[in-house]
């Protein structure tokens, strides 16, 4: 048995029991982070966590598992969303942002700046405000497309502790990603 977390549209975050996660390819491949399937679960008085019944990829972003800065990024966001979105509560909106960065992720030809923007959207998701940037291209506000501009390995590096310190300052469970230090090593 194995656990499973995944975010729904209709309830949010679960956590799901899972038997027998091993077979075709396809389906191993909606086990990956921030894979979007539909999955069925059945309830039962005696177990506190649901059984994963079921499970169909819609969508698998090929690209993430292939390239390594995809496939970081998709980790650390992964840990982001368990670190914050902490208990089960309907929110159309997060689930529409979280499948949107997936194709973003997955599309775009220049990821290495999608975890900034990610923890900034995220971060206004959650109502804990929009952080401010200091010494750095977005101190004069944010800009939609991260993607366009260009970042050394310093500034990243910068602009991702002062984000990670926001989060740390306004949500009370909140500790620093594991997954910060691989991206940190993958980016450099």
């Amino acid at each position: 048995m194995s656990l499973l977390h995944v975010y729904t549209r209709s309830e949010g975050r679960l956590l799901l029991q899972v038997y027998g996660a091993h077979g075709k390819h396809k389906v191993r491949a909606a086990y990956q982070p921030l894979s979007i399937v539909e999955i069925t679960c059945s309830s039962q008085p005696t177990r506190q966590i649901p059984t994963l019944v079921s499970i169909d990829p819609l969508y698998l972003p090929e690209n993430v598992y292939t390239d390594i800065r995809r496939q970081t990024i998709a980790l650390f966001s992964t840990e982001m969303l368990l670190l914050t979105l902490t208990h089960p509560m309907q929110d159309e909106q997060m689930y529409d942002f979280i499948v949107d960065f997936v194709h973003e992720l997955n599309d775009n030809p220049a990821p290495e700046n999608l975890h900034i923007s990610f923890m900034i959207r995220l971060a206004e998701l959650l109502g804990i405000g929009t952080p401010e940037l200091t010494d750095t291209p977005f101190a004069d506000g944010i800009i939609d497309n991260f993607s366009s501009v260009a970042l050394s390995r310093h500034a990243r590096q910068d602009i991702l502790h002062q984000l990670c310190n926001y989060y740390l300052t306004h949500i009370e469970s909140f500790h620093m990603p594991k997954s910060l230090d691989i991206l940190t090593e993958v980016f450099n």
